[in-house]
């Protein structure tokens, strides 16, 4: 054995000991702290649970070499395709190098990956020259990072060395075993962790992110755009020590709002360099019917006091024919959606039909008896006067702005629009004459339907329904041109207390309120006989008593009168 393999036979070993004297110190360390509270006992299961976690952490993807930096705790294979083939696990010692026998120390602490594997492959050919020679990556280390700022628990989360800083983040934000506080390891050694740092809930920035290195130098993560462009410089990886700093967000200021024909509307944080296309990917993208010839962004002057808006072709600017916009804090991009005949327009027709249901419709051109033919016409039982079109009930907002006005009309009136109104939120009826459409074949009265409709074919009831102030109210049958004295006089008459001048005529189709004598009554409509209102003494006492207020002034008038004229 020459002195040079002795020397590494001694380090090999030298190193084992080490190891295992640290793994009986820690192991001394905790069982004695297992003997004091139960405090330090939780502590000790919780910090072994959390390497547990840090050994099953997911990789999104294979290790890029000439990202990933090496560091101690690192296990490495390396092969050697020679007879017979021989393969070792390595790891990375705390001064950054690897031992491998019959070989010696090779420094790789802080190298990429890949410029490791041409020094390794470099030195191990140099005792063993023939046959081929592969360092690959078995385990990466776990690394201790600190994160502060707006997050919700700061100090030390452990993670892998191939996870990035929006994972880190991320355990920073939940509640996850995997999150330490101040000290790395419990135990009388190195004292007790101290309470969580719980920060409001505040929230930050997720574009501004500083990312501070050991040697000083510092890096910025932007994971919003990061998502969109998938760059790993957008979201680095962590280095062993690094420190993250996730500031607040200020939407109230740096920000592009986005509205219109985007997968995500609303308001971004604004960084400085953003452009156009990388902000629109940032809101998901535009939807299928984005008009993207017509997109218009609206700012602030230079005096920020009058608004400019910009019109450009976005289609041009992803083809490369146009350059990309820069855009400035507070701009606004709106992206118009084209008009678009293939949407899910539909209508329902139920009652007396033969085959009732929704059924597709064209914009504005489908009619009304073209959707009764093809729900197979109407049923024997279907009465076309009660039959009905409503239509999708207007906005609130649109109802209300003639709410305002109700002050102006009387009482009656004011109660009358209130629920006509609550009647619209329900839908909105559509005037048809459905006996001279259907019943008189005039095409004249036909309508053209709208998304949304819901037509209702009335069924027969050979009855007129009597209610209010008759003796026997409920429907009676129905006898062609009959007036309401008929229907009231099948019903029992009228009762003590009802007023024969206002009775009222429901029409089944509108609901119009109309005097006997302004229309003829029809299978099933209403006859409301209304009742003579209660009125106290004491109301009656009121009028009489501002009556004859009113003739004494007039008489103490005419007096005057008289008197002047003598």
């Amino acid at each position: 054995m020459t002195l040079r393999q002795l020397r590494t036979s001694t380090s090999i070993c030298f190193v084992l000991l080490a190891m295992a004297s640290s793994a009986r110190a820690l192991q001394t360390d905790l069982l004695d702290t297992k003997q004091g509270s139960t405090q330090k006992d939780q502590l000790q299961n919780q910090y072994q649970q959390n390497l547990q976690n840090l050994k099953l952490a997911v990789m999104d993807g294979p290790v890029d070499p000439k990202e990933y930096i090496v560091g101690p705790g690192d296990i490495y294979n390396v092969s050697m395709w020679i007879n017979p083939p021989l393969s070792l696990q390595i790891p990375v010692t705390p001064e950054g190098s690897l031992i491998i026998p019959t070989v010696g120390e090779i420094f790789v602490g802080g190298m990429h990956l890949d410029q490791a594997k041409k020094k390794v492959i470099a030195e191990v050919r140099k005792k063993y020259i023939a046959g081929e020679v592969s360092l690959t990556l078995f385990t990466p280390r776990m690394l201790a990072v600190t994160v502060k700022g707006i997050v919700r628990h700061e100090g030390t989360v452990y993670v892998q060395a191939t996870e990035r800083v929006d994972q880190a983040i991320t355990l920073a934000n939940s509640l996850d075993t995997r999150t330490s506080i101040k000290d790395e390891m419990p135990g009388p050694k190195y004292g007790y962790p101290g309470e969580l740092i719980v920060k409001p809930d505040t929230i930050g920035s997720s574009r501004r992110i500083i990312v501070r290195h050991r040697d000083g130098s510092r890096a910025t993560a932007d994971l919003e755009k990061f998502f969109v462009r998938r760059q790993s410089s957008l979201n680095p990886l962590l280095q062993d020590g690094d420190v993250i700093i996730v500031p607040k967000r200020n939407l109230a200021r740096d920000f592009i709002g986005v509205y219109g024909a985007v997968n995500g509307e609303g308001d971004y944080e604004y960084v400085e360099g953003d452009s156009l296309v990388p902000v629109l990917r940032m809101a998901r993208g535009l939807t299928a019917l984005a008009e993207s010839s017509r997109v218009e962004i609206t700012r602030f002057d230079e005096q920020e006091k009058f608004l400019e808006t910009d019109t450009l072709d976005l289609s041009a600017i992803v083809a490369g024919r146009a350059p990309d916009y820069a855009m400035r804090r507070g701009d606004r991009i709106v992206i118009k959606e084209r008009p678009e005949a293939l949407r899910d327009y539909k209508v329902y027709i139920g009652g007396e039909v033969m085959f009732p249901g929704y059924y597709p419709v064209s914009r504005d051109s489908t009619m009304l008896s073209e959707i009764v033919r093809r729900a197979g016409g109407f049923r024997e039982s279907a009465l076309l006067s009660s039959s009905q079109l409503f239509r999708r009930p207007r906005p609130m907002t649109d109802i209300a702005k003639y709410e305002n006005r109700i002050g102006e009309s009387d009482q009656e009136d004011s109660l009358y629009y209130l629920n006509e109104s609550y009647l619209r939120m329900n839908g909105e009826l559509v005037v048809v004459d459905f006996v001279g459409l259907f019943g008189n074949n005039n095409r004249s009265k036909d309508v053209t339907l709208r998304d949304g409709d819901h037509i209702i074919i009335g069924k027969r009831t050979n009855t007129v329904f009597v209610f209010g102030q008759v003796v026997q109210p409920g429907h009676v049958p129905f006898a062609k041109n009959q007036g309401y004295k008929y229907y009231v006089e099948r019903a029992g008459g009228l009762s003590e207390n009802a007023v024969k001048g206002d009775i009222r005529i429901i029409k089944a189709s509108t609901r119009q309120w109309l005097e006997p004598g302004e229309t003829t009554i029809e299978e099933g409509d209403c006859v409301w006989v209304p009742k003579e209102p209660y009125r106290s003494f004491s109301y009656n006492v009121q009028i009489y008593t501002q009556f004859f207020s009113i003739l004494a002034t007039l008489a103490t008038l005419t007096v005057l009168v008289v008197q002047l004229k003598k």
